[in-house]
Parts: structure tokens; C-alpha cells; sequence
């Protein structure tokens, strides 16, 4: 048995040995160091959290507010209708000099060539959100704001390609004026898009819903983040199986908030023109001790991409556990996602099944309602022969009786023999023949006005 024991041993060393060569895909290195997400300050998905009292879904630490609806993978601000106002305002006072903000949004709509208005990301000093005209948001703000204006205004001023993105800072002192209808205010008191140099660029990011490419996984990647005075702007647009390069929209230099503190907030609005404005996610960095933001984003970026891989290559074999024939880890993992797979697809089946059964009582309702009208209508039509009809048999028994007694008068005028009893006559023939010819336009305009 020595021999036997030595043998395990020494395969137990080879294996070792080899697993120490083999790839290990499963343990990437770990990233750089990158500075965290403040969940009080941003929202992800899934969204699960529901408003025990109106059964909606709700953002923890978040305030929805007019046309804004919270979905489960995004929050909708504006659907495609028009003159919506929709807006997610953060409850958490943000206190630090500066942040680093990512945002996926969503501008997509039927239409390839008329869209609007657009959307805005705020950071001010009151977390009051008025309704107002600048993108859903009450005008003379305090604070940053950053638009992505996609409605061609008339301006005369500054002249660039829309879609346009540009952020302004308002003192709360200024008006919001996006084009050049306000000539007689004051040009001191209008915050106008491209006043401060290198504020704004122009960047295609809606999707229009009749291309063929165009899927729920076109989003637009903004990145903005304010460091030591420098506000930078980029953005980029990923899809299905990729990504496109980050391109740099603008960069503002020595920028001076009007506060110390402020609240972050998205809001959107529709006019005559419309779109959907979704927002997929929005995470909100610290900068303290970061030289580098765009770095720091893309540590933890990386970051972000390997958790992702993680959890679903959770599933796949180890090398050790390939060669070891150890499938238990795995087959564990599989049967959890099997068992969390088989409840999703009963409870969807439940909820297309209850829909499915709403949708028949809505159609036999609606089918109903259009069957009483119908009777209804056709009650009113009966009516309305019988009225005329009634009418119609009055007026010719008032003309039969006309003319029997006409009849008699020409019969007695026979008898007299007297002169003028032939001129007469011809009078009343003429005047029987005008009624005829009245008669017949009235039965005319009557049938008309039947439906």
C-alpha cells in the first residue's frame, strides 16, 4: 500500500502543479484603486422597492415627480406625448467640492426627423422642484444645469447642430432664453447656450425607433465631473456587444458655483414635438484625493465590467475543479439559476396570463358599450323615420283635403258657367303646382338630415 500512497501523492503534485500553469480567467487581477459609488446619492437597477401605499415602484432616497415614472430596469421621465413635464430629484444634500457623475439615458422616438424638447441634469441649491419652462424646471435657477436640447429653437446667436449639449451656471439671477425671441431684456440677465467658451457641443445621442439596429441596449454614456474649477463633459454610446469611443464634448475652466452645497436632479420635458426620455442609471462619485478623474472613472469602470463577468462566468469550471472532476460547485450555481429562472418564468407567465384575461374583460366591455350605442342609434333612427313619416302622412292628408276641396269649388264653378270661373281655376292649378314643387324640396331636405 506504500507504493500506492506514494503514487496518489505524486499525482496530487503534478496536478497542483499544472493548475499553477493553467489560465485562470475566474481571478482577474484585481483593478487599480477607485474611489466608490455613494448609493444615497444614486440610483440603480433592478428597481424593486414599492410604494406599499400606491403600489408604484419607487427610488429609494429619490422624489419622482409630474409625468416621471419608475419602471424596474429604468426610470421614464417623459413618455412620447406631448407637453409632459417629468422629473427624479435626490432627497440627500450633496456637501463636497467636487463629484463625478455617470448617467445612461435613453432619447429615443418614431419620428427620424421632428423631436423634442430634451432633458436636463441639475445640480442646485434648492431641492424644491418647481415645474417650469427650461427642460420641465422653473427658470433662474441657482446652480449647475446641463441640457441636452434636442428641439431646433430659432437662434440667431449661436449657431450649432442639434441635437446640442450644453451646461449653464446661474446665479438665480438670470433668465433661461435658448434662442434670440427676447431682444428687448437685458443680455446681463439671459443665460444663453454657448455663452461661457468651450460650454457646449453637438452630439447625435437619440435613437429614432425605426431603424433596424436600434434595440432596448442603445444608450447614451455621459460622464461629467467637476474637479479644482474644471468642468468636463464626455460621452459615449454603447449598444449590443459594444461600445463606441468616448467623445469629448466640451470642457469649462475656472467655473464658479453659486453654492457650497447642492441636490442632484434629472428632469425632461415634451412640447408639440415629442420623445421618450429614460434614465438607466445615475452614480455619483467623490473626487477627494483623485488627480485623475478620467482615470479614476475607468478604474472603476474595469471594476464594474469584471464584477459582471464574475457573476456570470459563476457557472463555469475552475481549472482545479476541471481537473479534479469536481462539478458540484457548479452544478450548485446552475441548479440556483435554474430554480431563480423557473420562478421568473412562472411569475411572468402569471402576469401575462393576468393580463391576457384584463385585456378580454376590456375587450368585452368596449364590445358591449359599442353594442348599446349601436341599439341606441338605431332606437333614435326609428324614431326619427317614425317623426317624419308621422309628419309626412299630416302634410298629404292636409293635401288630400286641399285638393277634394278644390275639386268641389272647380265642380260648383262648372255649374255656375260664370266668366271668370276659368281664370280662377288656373290660378288655383298654379298655386297647387308651386306647393307640389315646395312640397317635393322639403321631402328632399328632410331625407338629408337622416342619418
Amino acid at each position: 500500500m506504500r507504493w500506492l500512497s506514494q503514487w496518489l501523492s505524486a499525482g496530487l503534485l503534478v496536478q497542483s502543479a499544472l493548475a499553477d500553469e493553467l489560465p485562470t480567467d475566474h481571478a482577474p487581477p484585481s483593478p487599480a484603486k477607485y474611489m466608490p459609488v455613494l448609493e444615497k446619492h444614486s440610483f440603480r437597477s433592478p428597481i424593486n422597492t414599492v410604494n406599499e401605499f400606491t403600489g408604484s415602484r419607487q427610488v429609494d432616497g429619490w422624489d419622482l415627480g409630474g409625468s416621471a415614472v419608475s419602471h424596474r430596469s429604468f426610470v421614464r421621465l417623459t413618455a412620447e406625448r406631448q407637453g409632459q413635464k417629468g422629473w427624479i430629484v435626490n432627497r440627500n444634500q450633496y456637501s463636497e467640492p467636487d463629484f463625478s457623475l455617470e448617467m445612461e439615458l435613453r432619447a429615443s422616438g418614431g419620428s427620424p426627423y421632428l423631436y423634442g424638447d430634451g432633458l436636463a441634469i441639475w445640480f442646485v441649491e434648492a431641492y424644491e422642484h418647481l415645474e417650469g419652462p427650461v427642460f420641465g424646471r422653473e427658470d433662474m435657477w441657482k446652480g449647475l444645469g446641463i441640457f441636452f436640447d434636442t428641439f431646433q429653437n430659432i437662434d440667431h446667436q449661436h449657431h450649432h447642430r442639434h441635437p446640442y449639449i450644453y451646461a449653464m451656471v446661474n446665479d438665480g439671477t438670470m433668465h433661461y432664453v435658448p434662442d434670440a425671441e427676447k431682444k428687448e431684456q437685458d443680455a446681463s440677465m439671459q443665460a444663453l447656450p454657448g455663452a461661457a467658451e468651450n460650454s457646449g457641443c453637438s452630439f447625435d445621442f437619440r435613437y429614432h425607433e425605426t431603424r433596424h439596429d436600434v434595440s432596448v441596449l442603445n444608450h447614451t454614456r455621459v460622464h461629467v465631473y467637476l474637479k479644482a474649477g474644471v468642468i468636463k463633459m464626455r460621452v459615449q454610446q454603447t449598444f449590443l456587444g459594444g461600445e463606441s469611443e468616448w467623445f469629448d464634448c466640451f470642457t469649462m475652466k475656472e467655473v464658479k458655483l453659486p453654492m457650497t452645497s447642492g441636490y442632484f436632479g434629472v428632469s425632461s420635458a415634451t412640447g408639440d414635438l415629442v420623445d421618450n426620455h429614460d434614465i438607466i442609471h445615475f452614480t455619483i462619485r467623490s473626487l477627494e484625493g483623485v488627480d485623475d478623474p478620467i482615470a479614476d472613472y475607468d478604474h472603476w469602470m474595469t471594476a464594474e465590467k469584471q464584477a459582471e463577468m464574475l457573476r456570470i462566468e459563476e457557472h463555469d469550471l475552475r481549472p482545479a475543479e476541471a481537473l479534479q472532476r469536481d462539478y458540484q460547485r457548479v452544478l450548485r450555481a446552475q441548479a440556483k439559476a435554474i430554480k431563480s429562472l423557473t420562478v421568473d418564468v412562472d411569475k411572468l407567465a402569471q402576469q401575462l396570463e393576468f393580463q391576457i384575461a384584463s385585456m378580454d374583460t376590456s375587450i368585452s366591455v368596449a364590445r358591449k358599450s359599442v353594442d348599446e350605442k349601436s341599439e341606441q342609434i338605431k332606437e333614435v333612427s326609428e324614431k326619427i323615420d317614425s317623426s317624419v313619416n308621422d309628419g309626412l302622412s299630416e302634410k298629404l292628408k292636409e293635401a288630400n283635403d286641399a285638393v277634394h276641396s278644390v275639386r268641389q269649388e272647380i265642380e260648383q264653378v262648372k255649374k255656375d258657367g260664370s266668366g271668370w270661373g276659368w281664370p280662377f281655376i288656373f290660378l288655383l292649378i298654379m298655386f297647387f303646382a308651386l306647393a307640389g314643387v315646395g312640397y317635393n324640396r322639403y321631402r328632399k331636405i328632410m331625407k338629408s338630415h337622416l342619418p
